[in-house]
């Protein structure tokens, strides 16, 4: 009954449908991935999900105006009384843009297919955060400046300490899981072991960009408590970081783009333009021939535990010390 209530409804039928069409390819493909690597990354599951993520995440936004228009993102893992964003849901196909590409640009073939056009790769690789304000942005930060009317007593620590994870998963993923795979990939860097590994954090990836939706779904229907929730959503943290450490080993081999990320990272509490201006420069470092297929240098595990140290006191410091009259810029930058 209650699968029939879910999917099998007139009622947005067209989304349910594709969930439902979602969840079971989803499902087929992570089996497939663990079961049978090699016959998963030649079958279409490689595209498809991520295409009817997408298609997905387009039709929600069709269908589900209604919704409030408003920066606080309400979504399960950051509120527990608030209705989710309209915005949440329409800069939701952003993401899954970005996961589309990045899929079939890990592929030989179907990355040919794309160099087709020309046009396709540099704005993917290097300046696709340059259509950002296209979409309307949800802010993290809102979630805890509303913690009153998002949050209940009850769970208010518990939903800021999962706001701030993510806000902090967010910033580190957009350049290091966003950014850096597709780096490696335009060098011709990423040998089978990486493109397993990097494939992993892609499905990965699809969980967070379109089961994460699904989730508040069925919290909202009740089918689900909001802690529950909270956990369903926070649970792909850790296998984030399990990965993020698999990556390590590629971070240290490729230290020199790792460092281009790291600046990135860096430049992006910042505002805008600033970030916009950076990757075009970087886009004509990478076109020009400054990076190539062999690094420019690599690290030892203490060097990178050292960068990495550096790097974080860096972007504290940024943080304390940026004038207070940049802040409204700094609002509106794209951390979240």
């Amino acid at each position: 009954a209650k699968f029939a209530h879910l999917f099998l409804r007139k009622r947005f039928g067209a989304h349910r449908v594709l969930g439902l069409v979602f969840l079971l390819q989803y499902g087929a493909s992570v089996y497939l991935f663990f079961v049978d690597y090699d016959r998963w990354l030649g079958s279409p599951l490689v595209w498809t999900v991520p295409l009817t993520g997408l298609s997905q995440s387009v039709n929600a936004a069709l269908t589900f105006t209604f919704l409030p228009k408003t920066q606080v993102p309400g979504f399960a893992a950051v509120a527990d009384k608030s209705v989710l964003s309209y915005y949440v849901v329409v800069e939701n196909s952003f993401y899954a843009s970005q996961l589309l590409f990045a899929c079939c640009y890990l592929r030989a073939d179907l990355r040919a297919l794309l160099r087709r056009s020309v046009v396709v790769e540099p704005f993917f690789v290097f300046l696709v955060f340059w259509a950002r304000d296209l979409w309307p942005s949800s802010r993290i930060n809102k979630a805890i400046e509303s913690a009153d009317k998002a949050m209940t007593a009850a769970n208010r620590l518990k939903l800021i300490i999962s706001t701030h994870a993510i806000k902090a998963f967010y910033l580190f993923a957009k350049h290091f899981v966003g950014f850096f795979p597709l780096y490696l990939v335009f060098l011709n860097r990423v040998d089978a072991e990486d493109q397993k590994l990097l494939y992993a954090l892609q499905v990965l990836s699809s969980y967070a960009a379109t089961i994460s939706i699904f989730i508040h779904t069925l919290k909202f229907k009740g089918y689900i408590g909001p802690m529950t929730a909270v956990i369903a959503y926070d649970i792909i943290i850790p296998g984030f970081l399990f990965l993020y450490w698999r990556m390590v080993f590629v971070i240290l081999r490729s230290a020199d783009v790792a460092f281009v990320c790291g600046v990135g990272m860096l430049l992006n509490l910042l505002p805008r333009p600033v970030f916009h201006v950076y990757q075009a420069m970087v886009a004509a470092a990478f076109y020009g021939g400054l990076f190539t297929e062999t690094p420019a240098f690599g690290l030892t595990k203490t060097q990178g535990l050292g960068a990495a140290v550096l790097l974080i006191f860096a972007a504290l410091a940024l943080i304390r010390w940026v004038p207070r009259s940049t802040a409204s810029a700094l609002a509106k930058s794209q951390v979240d």
